[in-house]
């Protein structure tokens, strides 16, 4: 069997790899390489410590058949070098020909690279949102975009940022957004094509229920919770939602405005990059012994449009 092959692109510093391992077992990238092999057992992943000095890809970039971008502590205004070195990486994963997808950080990295800015939230009654997105809609182009296939045209999500896409990289556009933030953008690039989410696809409650223990001081700062016991009770809830678990009304009054019937547990947009741009990466890699080419993601656009 010819392995899928994904590059996860660790978007924490060391010390907030730490945090996260303490709260959730392990940092992002870890979290991300074992859900891609519960969804396909033919992935081949490598993980990417991009901000740490020396840290290469074992291959050209161009030999993968998808880079993945996780989500961070980081912030894009505090500018570390950690930080250049993931901005420097993301412009050449442009400039590779392999497809990218990006989640919260991801895609916040990925507009600051292909030119586009990001700052704190600008929201008056949002400085942080978590840990759901709530409202998300999708646009005319994303009613029609592959990667939010399975997806109502409104729908809650879990989500965890401070920061957001505050003007968008030219080649954008915008597929998803709610009140507040944009929340799912396309960036054609000279060779690759970006997908990326602001929101959290990927995680399930107990998951949500870590990034909270280990953000308490962020929550708190944010505003969204007033004290360590209210991010406390939070968390103990997230723990108990799971598919087939429908929160209690305690759980629900705890979760705000939280519409479950458009909840989905399932990492859609991430599944839809799987198959819809790194398959036929592989396929083109394996048919002609080179890497999948320009703007794979806008032929699969006009394709479910047409």
């Amino acid at each position: 069997m010819t392995q899928l092959r994904i590059l996860i692109s660790e978007g924490n510093e060391q010390a907030d790899r730490a945090i996260f391992t303490a709260h959730n077992g392990c940092a992002p990238s870890g979290m991300f390489e074992k859900l891609l092999r519960r969804l396909r057992p033919d992935i081949e992943c490598e993980v990417l410590l991009t901000t740490d000095a020396g840290h290469e890809p074992q291959r050209p970039l161009s030999d993968y058949d998808g880079i993945l971008f996780t989500g961070s502590n980081s912030n894009i205004h505090k500018m570390t070098e950690g930080t250049r070195r993931q901005i420097d990486f993301a412009r050449a994963a442009f400039d590779s020909g392999t497809p990218m997808f990006g989640i919260c950080w991801g895609l916040q990295l990925a507009t600051v690279a292909a030119g586009g800015e990001v700052g704190p939230s600008q929201a008056d009654d949002c400085k942080c949102e978590a840990p759901f997105s709530f409202g998300v809609g999708l646009s005319e182009e994303g009613r029609g975009h592959p990667m939010h296939l399975g997806r109502p045209e409104v729908f809650d999500t879990f989500g965890f940022h401070s920061d957001q896409v505050t003007r968008l990289a030219p080649g954008s556009r915008v597929t998803a957004r709610n009140r507040n933030f944009i929340q799912g953008v396309e960036i054609t690039g000279t060779k690759s094509v970006f997908w990326g989410v602001q929101y959290h696809p990927e995680l399930d409650g107990p998951d949500t229920a870590g990034f909270m223990r280990g953000s308490i001081q962020e929550l708190v700062d944010g505003e969204v919770y007033s004290s360590l016991d209210a991010i406390e009770a939070v968390a103990e809830a997230l723990d108990r939602f799971a598919p087939n678990s429908p929160p209690t009304d305690s759980d629900l009054a705890l979760f705000g405005p939280l519409n479950v019937a458009s909840f989905d547990f399932r990492p859609i947009e991430l599944m839809n990059w799987l198959e819809h741009m790194v398959v036929p990466a592989q396929q083109k890699r394996i048919s002609t012994g080179k890497p999948a080419g320009d703007h794979t993601a806008q032929r699969e656009t006009e394709r479910f449009r047409s």
